[in-house]
């Protein structure tokens, strides 16, 4: 189990997100060129397993991932920022199976732009720390 894929399961399991973005388009990883808008691609950017003093067959790991949306439109851009907030609060708890020590929001991208084709594109990376 990674931060990504605790990531994806938490959007890909909010209502709300996927009435908006369908789950098949919250990709782990990159989104496939031609996948029609909206999207979100997460990807880890770093991760680093915690020093203990007796290491056992769990370890406290944090990983920053990136959540990334492509949209046709920056109002929807934005709005799909938010929504990705609401389904992402700062928590602990048990994920899919897995212990989450925590869930928080790191810091906002830049707003991209593509004109061809058209893509409004913004990421927000959160640090998702589990025992794997």
């Amino acid at each position: 189990m990674s931060g990504v894929a605790i990531t994806r399961y938490l959007l890909a399991n909010d209502a709300t997100l996927i009435a908006v973005v369908p789950a098949d388009k919250i990709k782990a990883g990159v989104v496939p060129i031609n996948t029609t808008l909206p999207a979100i691609s997460i990807r880890q950017i770093s991760g680093i397993e915690h020093e203990i003093i007796r290491r056992g067959s769990n370890q406290l790991v944090t990983d920053l991932v990136q959540i990334t949306v492509l949209s046709s439109t920056y109002p929807q851009q934005k709005s799909i920022m938010n929504l990705i907030r609401t389904a992402l609060p700062g928590t602990r708890g048990t994920v899919n199976g897995f212990a989450v020590d925590s869930i928080t929001p790191e810091s906002d991208g830049p707003d991209f732009y593509n004109e061809d084709p058209v893509i409004y594109e913004q990421s927000i990376d959160y640090m998702i720390r589990f025992i794997r």
